[in-house]
Formats: structure tokens, C-alpha cells, sequence
């Protein structure tokens, strides 16, 4: 006849449990700025986004309306004369074409303050502006996105003249303007 030894079940000790727990708390603390980038990453992507879409709509809306249509900084319902545009922007129709929201002139779109990204335009651009043909007025636009990481993941939107907009990586010089935003 066989003799059944019963298994000797065996469990981890206090000390082994606290060795693995170690080792976890310092890979997750190794990991957290990580997590923090590409947060940042998520967000400049999503605040890069909604200006693409706000620009067809803007290009859009002047073909649509046979007239000027105008991003501007803002301040409520005011262009702001500043290239900085983390502190919200609108779209509005250019009826009397001087580039300034008059009174009567409908407002198409509000965009509110970003707090984690910051914007720029090229030293001078406060506005851009689409005509009724759907081109941009005067020379080549670039839109500058600065997040937490800094100059060195600072990316570029360009509107040409013919209204189209492509994105890529910013110059130093572009990224150092967007980044000092404040």
C-alpha cells in the first residue's frame, strides 16, 4: 500500500511580502513621471486638435458665408493684440473686414483659457483670417503649442496662404516664444 504524505503547503513570510512590495512602490515611483508625460502628450495632442478643427471651421465658414471669417485671440467678445492664445480664442464673420469684431457681427465659436498648454502665433500675427474663397490672408501662419515638457516636445501648425494647415516640430526660436507664454 501507498503511503499519501499530505503537502506542506508553504506561504510567503512577512519579510518576502515586504521585499515585493519595495520593488513595486519603487517601479511605480520610477514610473510616475512618465505617466505625467505623456499626460502632457495627450493634452497638447487634444489642445493641436481642436485648433485643426477650429481653423476648417473658420475656412469653412467663410466659403459658407461668402465672407471673412476671423480667429483672434480674445477676451470675452474682443480680439485681444496679442500673439499669445492660451487665453481663449474665437471665431467671428468679418462682415466689414477691418479684422475687429464690431458689434453685429456674429460670433461662430469660443474657445476658453487652456491652462496646460500654451499657444503662440509668429511675433505680429494677432489674428488669422479666412476669406471668402477659403484662403489665408497674408503670409504663412505658424501656431506654436509649448506643454509642461517644455522646448523640446513644443510642436507647429502652419496655415499657408491657400488656407491649408500642416503640423510638424517647432524651431528652437518658435518653441523658446511659445513657452515663455504666460
Amino acid at each position: 500500500m501507498l503511503a499519501i504524505t499530505p503537502l506542506r503547503l508553504r506561504g510567503a513570510s512577512l519579510i518576502e511580502l515586504v521585499a515585493v512590495l519595495s520593488i513595486a512602490v519603487v517601479a511605480l515611483g520610477a514610473s510616475l513621471p512618465l505617466f505625467g508625460d505623456v499626460r502632457a502628450s495627450l493634452q497638447q495632442r487634444a489642445t493641436i486638435n481642436h485648433w485643426i478643427e477650429t481653423l476648417a471651421q473658420a475656412r469653412l465658414g467663410a466659403v459658407e458665408r461668402g465672407n471673412n471669417v476671423v480667429a483672434c485671440p480674445s477676451d470675452g467678445d474682443r480680439c485681444m493684440a496679442t500673439s499669445y492664445w492660451q487665453d481663449g480664442w474665437m471665431l467671428f464673420e468679418d462682415g466689414d473686414h477691418d479684422g475687429q469684431r464690431s458689434a453685429g457681427e456674429p460670433i461662430l465659436l469660443t474657445t476658453p483659457a487652456d491652462a496646460h498648454v500654451r499657444i503662440a502665433t509668429n511675433e505680429g500675427r494677432h489674428r488669422i483670417r479666412y476669406r471668402f474663397d477659403g484662403t489665408s490672408e497674408g503670409s504663412n501662419a505658424t501656431v506654436t503649442f509649448c506643454d509642461k515638457r517644455g522646448p523640446r516636445k513644443a510642436r507647429t501648425l502652419v496655415i499657408n496662404n491657400a488656407g491649408r494647415v500642416r503640423s510638424g516640430a517647432a524651431s528652437s526660436l518658435q518653441a523658446a516664444h511659445a513657452c515663455a507664454a504666460g
